[in-house]
């Protein structure tokens, strides 16, 4: 089981695609998500650096997940 202190970019976009979240364009290191509704997130494209925590937070937030739920699913 994974922590929240230990999730990579890669990782994280992997949930979100499994999601429906589709991924737009990308501006840098950055990779910018939406859905079918029309809901906007941007997400870091870390491969294997660390998300930090206050940000994964703020990003499951976003989503409506929460930190049990992604802890489980990835």
């Amino acid at each position: 089981m994974a922590l929240l202190h230990n999730v990579t970019g890669s990782s994280l976009i992997r949930f979100m695609q499994s999601l429906g979240y589709v991924c737009e364009r990308q501006n840098g290191s950055h990779k910018i998500f939406t859905t079918q509704a029309g809901k906007t997130i941007v997400v870091p494209a870390y491969k294997k650096k660390i998300v930090k925590t206050g940000l994964l937070c703020e990003i499951l937030k976003d989503i409506g997940i929460s930190k049990i739920e992604f802890i489980h699913a990835i």
